[in-house]
């Protein structure tokens, strides 16, 4: 697993894609880190607040849509170009092959993320700290970044899933947006008009707030670990039971 997991990242490494999704999702929260400043100049704040803006980071899908189109042309290669088989013709069980290949995606989301957590703090302080006090709070926005974190995972597993169940790249892409697109009418239409009392929006990637988690601490964690552990055994048993040859033939 571990021979396959490095593979899989030296692939993520290679990938034009990558960057070019990391470069634009970078650009992506440095816009945020600018209107963020705007609006706070604009608001006359004495302060500006790291807590504030960790939350306003994660306020839209600036760095979701750029990982989306990656991960989804990530998870498809092996069915388009057809190299699952040869893979396993190697000698390579598909619970290595399977886990090598989630964990080395779930380490290239992570480097990903901390990437573009560095340009974001760093275009705020950099903007702001001639002009204002800089007001933060470690343990909180470290708790925050750890859940948006694992929120980012569960949403690599679950393309994952979908990747198994639809297996052609472009159908995968073109749904994977689309369910976007259905959430955020969710989050910000449908959910208003039902009034609902459990609502997605305080659970998922956008939309979290730090003082959630002394509300709503146990329901988060749940929500979190069926996000990861839930796409993961589905796949699993999806991946264990495919006929890959078959799928070569066609």
């Amino acid at each position: 697993m571990i021979q396959t997991m490095q593979s899989e990242l030296f692939r993520i490494r290679k990938s034009r894609l990558f960057w070019v999704c990391l470069v634009l999702a970078a650009f992506f929260v440095f816009a945020l880190a600018l209107t963020f400043y705007h609006n706070s100049v604009n608001g006359m704040l004495p302060v500006i607040s790291l807590v504030s803006f960790t939350e306003f980071l994660f306020s839209d899908y600036s760095l979701i849509f750029p990982l989306t189109l990656f991960l989804c042309l990530y998870f498809t290669e092996d069915f388009h170009t057809g190299t699952y088989s040869i893979t396993l013709s190697k000698g390579t069980s598909r619970v290595h092959l399977f886990f090598g290949k989630l964990l080395a995606s779930w380490g290239g989301v992570l480097f990903f993320l901390f990437v573009c957590f560095d340009v974001a703090y760093l275009s705020i302080l950099m903007m702001g700290a001639s002009r204002y006090d800089i007001e933060y709070s470690f343990s909180a926005i470290g708790v925050f970044l750890l859940f948006q974190c694992l929120c980012f995972l569960g949403y690599t597993a679950f393309l994952n899933l979908l990747s198994y169940l639809l297996r052609h790249r472009i159908i995968v892409t073109i749904t994977a947006f689309f369910m976007l697109g259905v959430l955020y009418l969710y989050l910000t239409k449908i959910s208003t008009a039902l009034d609902m009392d459990y609502s997605l929006y305080k659970y998922w990637v956008v939309g979290l707030q730090i003082k959630a988690f002394g509300e709503d601490l146990i329901p988060i964690c749940l929500t979190l670990l069926a996000y990861l552990f839930l796409p993961t055994a589905i796949s699993l048993s999806l991946f264990l039971r495919l006929d890959l040859r078959d799928l070569e033939r066609r």
